[in-house]
């Protein structure tokens, strides 16, 4: 989803899993360019936001054809029980059904800023995000509309995806957080990747959530406790490979498999297809341990006093440090320090920074860091 067209500055990056996943580009002009979606017959779908379009794609040579047409910006896309195709038209603020010969029908007129679909479980009820109203909205088989979430924490909602559990999230695309919802729509922070740009989509995969960093041009990942890092991505290009070389042209669009082994991504600025694979390999550095480390934060929120618990099965080298959602390192509390085996609890004095959202990062023996979110009142 692109929502303006404007121009950043060189964004910070963050280090990634080394010689891990890998990317492929399965078609270089699919026409896709936002959300994806299979069918119950495991076809591809995608829509091109900057064009009029949803497109299906052929998985035997991964070539795609217009299946529906006549839209202003076609958006996030979900199918009900009975194989029907729901798609937000985002500026167009309708929500079509669509027929599985392409045949389309009105199904909510005048809907503000319609972005992410997904039906409820067992449900024929849409839940949808509304971009620019930053709510979320529950709409019955017979078009009925009644809000779901809302509140401060959305901003720009677009990306919504269940995990195993049925556990269903959101992510803002405006300011990358993503937030599980309760059944009372309530809202719970789960990560908030650092740096500055867009959070396209959302998917989840064998424990994590995966999403696209849009203007960092990156692929980012995150269990539901908030641990979190970047798999993929530097700079915009086009290479595929592992991660020491491939590159993301603005990340958008992003889907798991039905067997969550496989994502698929669209890439927003140049309308490719790719696909990442071995999402989950052992890393090849035998010190990098920090996917492991069991940790936590508390209190959070927090106003003075923020305790870091962490539970080690070696002697190891411990790195911590704090950074704001700039990426910017606002806080270095000590350094690289050896620490032996058992249960620490390490305080971090958070007392002068200003309120707001910070991430503590997570470092061991010089290896990938991971981070976690909190809230300074």
């Amino acid at each position: 989803m692109f929502m303006k067209k404007i121009l950043w500055p060189l964004l910070f990056c963050f280090p990634y899993w080394v010689n891990a996943q890998q990317v492929t580009t399965l078609n270089v002009n699919s026409g896709i360019d936002d959300a994806l979606l299979f069918d119950d017959q495991g076809r591809l779908y995608g829509a091109h936001y900057e064009g009029s379009a949803v497109y299906r794609v052929d998985p035997d040579d991964w070539s795609s054809t217009v299946f529906s047409d006549g839209f202003v910006t076609p958006n996030g896309m979900a199918f009900d029980s009975e194989g029907r195709l729901y798609m937000a038209d985002n500026q167009g603020n309708r929500i079509y059904r669509i027929a599985s010969d392409g045949s389309t029908e009105i199904f909510v007129n005048n809907f503000f800023s319609p972005s992410g679909l997904i039906f409820e479980q067992d449900s024929d009820t849409l839940i949808v995000t509304s971009y620019e109203g930053d709510k979320i909205v529950k709409i019955a088989p017979d078009g009925g509309e009644q809000d779901f979430a809302t509140g401060s924490l959305l901003d720009g909602p677009v990306g919504l995806c269940y995990d195993d559990e049925g556990q269903l999230y959101v992510g803002n695309f405006n300011n990358r957080r993503i937030m599980r919802i309760e059944d009372n729509g309530d809202l719970t922070t789960i990560s908030q990747p650092s740096g500055s740009g867009w959070l396209g989509f959302i998917t989840y995969a064998k424990g994590y959530i995966y999403g696209t960093l849009f203007s960092q041009h990156k692929i980012y990942r995150t269990d539901l406790m908030g641990n979190d890092t970047i798999i993929l991505g530097s700079s915009a290009g086009t290479i595929d490979g592992d991660a020491s070389v491939a590159r993301f042209n603005q990340p958008n669009g992003i889907l798991a498999s039905p067997s969550q082994d496989t994502l698929y991504v669209s890439d927003y600025g140049t309308r490719s297809l790719r696909m990442i694979t071995e999402l989950l390999p052992p890393t090849t550095n035998t010190e990098d341990v920090t996917s492991q480390i069991k940790w936590q934060l508390g209190p959070n929120p927090v106003m003075n006093q923020l305790m870091v618990s962490l539970e080690l099965e070696r002697e190891t080298q411990v790195q911590l440090q704090v950074l704001d959602n700039q990426g910017r390192k606002v806080l270095a509390p000590n350094g690289d320090i050896r620490r032996g085996q058992g249960q620490h609890q390490i305080p971090l004095d958070v007392t002068d920074l200003p309120a707001g959202t910070y991430h503590v990062q997570l470092r061991i023996n010089q290896g990938t860091p991971i981070s976690q979110l909190f809230v300074k009142l």
